[in-house]
């Protein structure tokens, strides 16, 4: 199932409640990813968008605790930085399993993109999505 249609049986779901799909888009993660020699022992730079969803009622406030904060999402992908990683494949499940740490997420996508994997590309990318049962 794709994004678009888990957003779309939630809308058609979500009596008396307001969904949101947030988005974080175009982190810069330096990390030690991929399988070939010439990439081990050195960080290469990867883009990193995150779209997750929350189903909920809303209060209608204009306050930070009454949604869900962004820092979780940066802060965590930013910790990753530490790993390392063979496959864009485990990065971006560890990156779902961040976005998925709230309760409220409902489901999450996740794309990467390695911008140094070619000359003749512009990156080499993956997109994964995950929704909680």
């Amino acid at each position: 199932m794709r994004l678009d249609q888990v957003i779309e049986n939630a809308l058609a779901n979500a009596v008396g409640e307001d969904v949101f799909i947030y988005r974080l888009e175009g982190v810069k993660l330096d990390v030690e990813i991929g399988i070939h020699d010439y990439e081990r022992g050195r960080r290469q730079r990867v883009l990193v968008d995150v779209v997750t969803m929350v189903s909920s009622s809303w209060s209608g406030q204009d306050d930070i605790e009454a949604v869900v904060d962004y820092d979780y999402l940066l802060h965590g992908i930013e910790a990753l930085s530490a790993r390392q990683f063979d496959l864009q494949e485990t990065l971006c499940g560890a990156i779902l399993d961040v976005a998925l740490s709230p309760g409220a997420v409902i489901a999450a996508q996740v794309t990467t993109r390695k911008v140094e994997a070619y000359d003749k590309a512009d990156a080499v990318g993956l997109t994964r999505f995950r929704r909680k049962m």
